[in-house]
Order: C-alpha cells, then structure tokens, then sequence
C-alpha cells in the first residue's frame, strides 16, 4: 500500500511540473519547477517579463539586483487558485537593499490506492520556499563618480526549498542566484524616460533537494537576460530571454497615475496569451492578471501591495 501512495506521489509530482504552465515541454523539470509558476500579479500580465524591469517588490523573486533601487518599504502578497493543481501564493516585505519572502503551493489531498486502484485513504502535498536576498549599486558603495557603474547593481538571493508529503518524498535542499541588474528610473522627459537591462543566473551555487527515500534532486540552472524602457512616460516595454526556452514579452499603459492596463505574451514550449489591470489609492495596490493557456484552464491571479512611504524606484 505504502509504495502505491509512492506511485501515486510521483505521479503528482509529475503532474505538478505540467502545471508549472510555461515549462510544460521542457524535458527535464523538477520539483522545484513549482517556481515557475512565479509571482505576482503585475509581472504575470506582463507575460513573466520583469528582469529588465526589476522595479518594484517583485524584484525579490524576479531580479534581487533591483531592490537596490527601491526607495520604499513596502509589502506584497498574492494567490491563484488552479483548477485541478490546488493553490499558490507569495507574501514577501521588501525595503531598500533587502527582502524577504515566502512561495508556497498546496496540491491539496492526494488519492492513495492499493494494489488494486482502490482509494484507500489521502495524504497531502506541499512545498514552501524561503526567499531571502539583498541587492545594492556601486553607487552605494562609493563609485557614484563613475557614470558606467553608479548604476549597475548586483544581487544575491538565497532559497531554501521543503517538500511536505510522505516520508519518502519529504525533503529539502538550497540554491543561491546572483543578479545584475543596470539603468535608470523613470525621472525625465521625451521618448525615453528611464531604461533597464538585467542578467539573473538561477541556482548558481546549491545542495542539492535530498528526499527522506535517499533520492537526490539537483537544482537546474537557468540564466535568463531582460530589458526594460519607460517610452513618453506612461507605456513601459518589457522583454526577457531565458537561455534555451524561449522569449517573455510585457506592455504596461499608464493612462492615470493610479491606473495601469497591462499585456503580456509568453512562448517556453507553448504560447500563452496574458492581461491585467492594476490600481493604485494612496499606499494601496491592487493587481489582477490572467493568463489563456492553449490546453489548460485560465490561470487567475490577484496580488496585494500596501507601500509604506511611498515611491517605487530611483
């Protein structure tokens, strides 16, 4: 009985990776592939295109090297609930230089079986990952005097992953990225009014996921290279390439400074279509993104944000 719930169990992990969305034809997900369902509402929207970005409390999961340029403290939550995949969320604080988060996803009761297919009984499945990480620019350290690198920054980020299920599948591991991320903010006039360019290179240094079975899982490496643009002050352009999987591609208008109306297009194995809308009322931001998969349900997203002084970058 007990190595059918196993059977069952990696059945669901398999399951899991296909509901990572984007990463659905790469041939070689893992268990950690859960983080690539992402997060956040506004980069979702914008078809997972935030590396160039990097400019707001996303940056802790997408691009570490930003939050050096945030100004404020702020907090950010959000959650998805999928069809058939059971639920996902994040919740992070951030405040310049630093951030810490937490990515979470509950498959809910899995089905155990004997032998025969009969259910015989349930168990859970869960994974939670801590995020940790720090970013600064040179100009921060000194080298404000030297125009090609005040503003280039660098980030670490540290994520230490547990899976909660059977002992057999139980475990954890740890991975660091390092991050760049180089441009300037939104300040200014004319067609242009702010730029970014980012490199994140994922789980450059790890120990590897070990099971209580014994088994090993190591973590994939992955880099990924964006770039951002503020054009005639309210329509930011966004696009990222992550090395040998495909291209992310965001809009974001900005009609009103408490309105934003988003578009994103994703193609990793297949092509996913994504839309948004964010409002903003004082310290308070509200976003909502959904994304039209070709073969699975609509994955719907709605994210939190409450800023604590005000501001987003320099």
């Amino acid at each position: 009985m007990r190595e059918c719930a196993v059977r069952t169990l990696f059945a669901t992990l398999a399951s899991l990776c296909l509901a990572s969305g984007p990463l659905a034809a790469e041939p070689h997900s893992s268990v950690a592939s859960v983080l690539d369902l992402g997060s956040g509402a506004r980069p979702l929207a914008m078809g997972g295109a935030f590396v160039g970005l990097a400019d707001d409390g996303n940056a802790l999961f997408f691009n570490p090297a930003g939050l050096a340029r945030l100004t404020s403290m702020s907090s950010l939550s959000s959650g998805e609930l999928r069809s058939g995949f059971g639920l996902a969320g994040q919740m992070a604080v951030v405040l310049p230089h630093l951030g810490l988060g937490l990515h979470f996803f509950d498959f809910g009761d899995v089905p155990q079986v004997d032998e025969h297919g009969n259910v015989t009984g349930s168990f859970s499945y869960r994974t939670y990952t801590l995020v940790a990480a720090a970013g600064v620019r040179m100009a921060d350290v000194g080298l404000r005097a030297i125009p090609l690198a005040r503003d280039l920054g660098i980030g670490i980020k540290a994520k230490y992953h547990v899976v909660s299920t059977l002992h057999p599948g139980s475990g954890g591991g740890l991975a660091f990225d390092l991050s760049l991320h180089y441009g300037t903010g939104k300040a200014g006039a004319g067609a242009s009014s702010g730029f970014g360019i980012g490199l994140v290179a994922e789980n450059l240094v790890g120990i590897p996921i070990k099971y209580g079975s014994g088994h090993e899982e190591d973590w994939l490496r992955s880099v990924t290279f964006g770039l951002a643009a503020t054009v005639f002050s309210s329509w930011t352009v966004a696009a990222d390439l992550p090395v040998g999987r495909g291209v992310r591609f965001g809009v974001e208008w900005c009609p009103l400074p408490a309105l934003a109306v988003r578009l994103g297009l994703r193609s990793e194995g297949v092509v996913m279509w994504s839309f948004g809308v964010g409002v903003r009322y004082g310290m308070f931001a509200l976003d909502y993104a959904v994304v039209v998969h070709p073969y699975l349900s609509p994955q719907h997203r709605l994210s939190f944000g409450l800023d604590l002084l005000g501001g987003r970058t320099r």
